[in-house]
């Protein structure tokens, strides 16, 4: 089973989160109350229930403290299937569903068949690593075989199961200490009516032949009862031979010649091994940079389009002409094109005003002075003083009148005829002045085609006539500006890199100043891309010249070997470790044979002969166990009948009271005995189905612990004692005499050692939380590669606050990080 997706509603401080583990191993990263811990109790309680909240679990039920919904769901891999496990607040660790990927709900006990015979304690003794629980797991032989019966055998969670039903059926008849049970409460009865049998007890005719009988059946059992030692210890001795088989096996295979010709010394393959790792490393940075190179290639060439090409060769000349259009554009703008129009309107009006589209040029200065002189000249002609003598005869009539003096009266008279004469005068005179000045005029207004005119209108329209000249000037003016204006655009535009429509000057610098962005842009892009393509190819050109180097030294520390290839290197170390393990396997093995072993041992040609002489022995001692219950049992009917020959009528009556307990007792003794011999049955049963297994786990706890050692350690021994180790010297430490960092390193191999042997039968997530923290960094590498081997068959889920794990180029999931964006 493999943890794809989790969701929590609320656990803890984790409320309405999602995690995705699709890496493998799941590398999880936390400072210290980043959440790591809340994290990994959230998947146990998933799976195995959340915590009642009593006694010790009082504060491992991570309830939110902000009130979200407590539980949340995992979605797994299982069989080639996808479901989701669901697990809300309720009733005995939860209300859990379990729905497949069409969406329909699983049966209640299909999550047992998910997770296979483990419950909380068992994975978290086997699948859980953390600082606390490494080096409190004080394993011996009997604790991993009775782990193996629970996991290594098929069927094992039913028989288990049987067991705990025989157990409990059992405990429900008798207990050592128990007073209320059917059978500890019988025993007590029978003891107390057998005490008052004895004291109505008499002599009858046969009841010194029922106790000859009785002292002879006592005879034989006491008989049985000597030889039952002796047989229990021939059985022991044929099972020691027994477990011994395998070791003796492995002594025997081991005694053949060594491989000769191996000249590989350890320095030469620490050499090698430098020069393959800096291969390979520089082989995964080249395949990493030709990716990057040809994806900065293929930016290029999407990039270095003709237009950007032509941008980047006529950038100055481009700019050149946004300049000549924005001096343009202000030469436009100054045409003014709303004054043309109020230049036209009073044009217009001067026009409509005078009757002609086409009026006359002004007069110049000189013909203006004539006009003005002749206009004058007509106008003095009829203001001049010709009313000056009648103005006299007036006034002196008046006076004379006002004075009542008749020669002023007459002078005013006199006065007014000769007013009266001169003014007649003078009109002929006027008459014929005037008409030779109006000829003049006339002549004036023809030769200056101004006949056609008032002649009291030929002065005031001159300024009208010099503005109508002026407007048709300026108009001219604005006329030829607008086709100079027209031409100089044209001729910008086709000097323009590519044809823009526009419907005035300001549209066409803005899609050409655009134009000029987007080029811009896109040759900073071009620019840029080369440049890092440059940086590529002088990167990967380097590692490629350390490659060649790095292959030419590998070659020639291979030629030193006589060899041509890493597969023919690999074999020679192959060869050598091969050697060596059989050299130090031949000496384990031998250690832990006594010279009566190898002897008694080599009596068999196959372990099938070894384990008929066990099954005989078992036979032996079961036959002397049943002869004893037997004859037990023929003693108490003999006492039953002794006891009944008694004359008093009181014996009697409490013989036959003692005869139907003791028959009572029979059956409940009987059925508690039938129970506990099932139990053992089974339990032999199933240590039988998964004894092959314990050397397997032995076997590859050794190599993951040579490797966490560099070899320092090759052998692990388990016996009833506890755990040992066997050094590279031969020399024997019990756990209590390793350091600390390796003496997790030694339960952890066992751990794991245990997982890859009983994968074929159950594979569950193994979560490590900081179980490393007393490893060293080489050794803190070598157990994360060796967490990686184990990812390709379990799912590891690693926690940890050592921020370095964020160095090794793997993604990790940043719960600092995750925290922060949730602030």
């Amino acid at each position: 089973m493999k943890i794809k997706r989790v969701h929590i509603d609320g656990f803890g401080k984790w409320h309405d989160q999602d995690f995705k583990f699709t890496d493998n191993p799941v590398l999880i990263y936390g400072a210290n109350e980043a959440g790591k811990t809340t994290l990994a109790a959230f998947i146990l309680s998933i799976l195995f229930g959340f915590a009642d909240g009593r006694g010790k679990n009082k504060y491992q039920q991570y309830l939110p403290k902000d009130g979200s919904g407590y539980g949340g769901s995992l979605t797994v891999d299982a069989n080639q299937h996808q479901y989701v496990i669901k697990r809300v607040k309720g009733k005995n660790g939860g209300k859990v569903t379990i729905t497949n990927e069409e969406g329909k709900k699983e049966r209640a006990d299909f999550l047992a068949e998910l997770i296979g015979p483990l419950d909380r304690e068992l994975y978290q003794a086997i699948y859980s690593f953390n600082q606390n629980n490494i080096l409190n797991d004080e394993l011996d032989r009997e604790q991993l075989e009775q782990q193996l019966q629970r996991l290594g055998a098929v069927g094992s969670q039913e028989w288990l199961q049987q067991i705990a039903r025989l157990e409990k059926s059992a405990d429900s008849l008798y207990k050592p200490r128990g007073r209320k049970l059917s059978l500890n409460r019988h025993l007590k009865e029978y003891d107390e009516l057998h005490e008052r049998v004895n004291q109505a007890q008499s002599q009858s005719s046969d009841y010194h032949r029922l106790v000859e009988e009785q002292a002879k059946g006592q005879f034989k059992l006491k008989k049985l009862q000597q030889e039952q030692p002796k047989l229990k210890d021939k059985v022991e001795k044929v099972e020691r031979l027994q477990r011994l088989w395998p070791v003796f096996e492995q002594w025997r295979s081991h005694q053949q010649k060594s491989e000769a010709g191996i000249k590989l010394t350890d320095e030469k393959i620490v050499k090698v091994q430098e020069i393959q790792s800096q291969e390979r490393e520089l082989r995964k940075q080249i395949q990493t940079l030709e990716p990057q190179l040809l994806e900065q290639q293929a930016v290029i060439k999407e990039l270095s389009t003709p237009e950007v090409n032509d941008y980047r060769q006529q950038r100055v000349h481009y700019q050149q002409l946004k300049d000549q259009l924005l001096t343009l554009q202000i030469q436009g703008n100054n045409q003014g094109t709303d004054r043309q129009a109020k230049w036209q309107n009073e044009l217009k009006q001067l026009e409509e005003r005078y009757g002609n589209s086409n009026l006359l040029a002004p007069l110049s200065e000189r013909a203006v002075s004539e006009l003005e002189g002749l206009l004058n000249a007509i106008s003095h002609e009829a203001n001049n003083q010709s009313l000056f003598i009648p103005g006299i005869g007036i006034v002196l009539f008046i006076i004379g009148l006002i004075l009542h003096q008749p020669l002023i009266w007459i002078l005013g008279i006199i006065a007014l005829c000769a007013a009266g004469g001169l003014w007649f005068k003078q009109q002929q005179h006027e008459k014929q002045l005037a008409e030779e000045q109006h000829s003049q005029l006339r002549q004036f207004g023809e030769r200056h085609g101004l006949s056609s005119f008032p002649t009291d209108k030929w002065l005031a329209m001159q300024p009208d006539l010099h503005r109508y000249q002026d407007l048709k000037a300026q108009l001219e003016q604005v006329d030829q500006s607008k086709s100079e204006f027209n031409q100089r655009l044209e001729s910008l535009k086709r000097q323009l890199p590519i044809k823009m429509v526009a419907d005035s000057i300001n549209e066409l610098i803005n899609s050409y100043n655009r134009w000029l962005v987007e080029m811009q842009d896109r040759s900073q892009q071009l620019a840029g891309a080369e440049q890092e393509q440059t940086r590529l190819q002088n990167h990967l050109d380097q590692l490629k010249v350390q490659l060649t180097t790095e292959l030419k030294n590998k070659e020639a520390e291979y030629k030193s070997f006589n060899i041509k290839n890493d597969d023919d290197f690999k074999r020679l170390q192959t060869q050598k470790v091969t050697e060596q393990t059989r050299k130090v396997t031949t000496e384990v093995y031998g250690q832990q044979l006594t010279n009566n072993d190898r002897k008694q041992l080599a009596y068999y040609t196959d372990k099938a002969l070894l384990d008929k002489d066990v099954s005989v022995a078992h036979q032996e001692l079961a036959a002397n166990e049943q002869g004893q219950t037997e004859i037990e049992t023929k003693l108490a009917q003999l006492k039953v009948q002794i006891n009944s020959l008694v004359q008093d009528g009181s014996f009697s009556e409490l013989n036959q009271q003692l005869a139907n307990l003791q028959t009572t007792i029979w059956h409940e003794t009987k059925q508690w005995l039938s129970e506990q011999f099932a139990i053992r049955w089974i339990n032999g049963a199933l240590k039988l189905a998964s004894q092959d297994r314990y050397p397997k786990i032995l076997q590859q706890a050794e190599k993951f612990f040579a490797i966490l050692t560099n070899d320092r350690y090759q052998k692990i021994m388990v016996d009833d004692d506890g755990i040992s180790t066997l050094s590279q010297e031969q020399q024997v430490f019990q756990v209590p005499e390793l350091s600390l960092g390796t003496a997790e390193q030694l339960f952890i191999s066992l751990r794991l050692g245990f997982i890859a042997v009983i994968s074929d039968q159950i594979k569950l997530p193994i979560m490590v939380d900081d179980g490393f923290v007393n490893f060293d960094n080489v050794r803190r590498g070598r157990m994360l590669e060796l967490l990686k081997q184990m990812a390709t068959e379990n799912q590891v889920i690693y926690f940890t606050a050592n921020d370095q794990i964020k160095e090794l180029g793997s993604p990790v999931i940043d719960l600092d990080r995750l925290n922060k964006n949730k602030v």
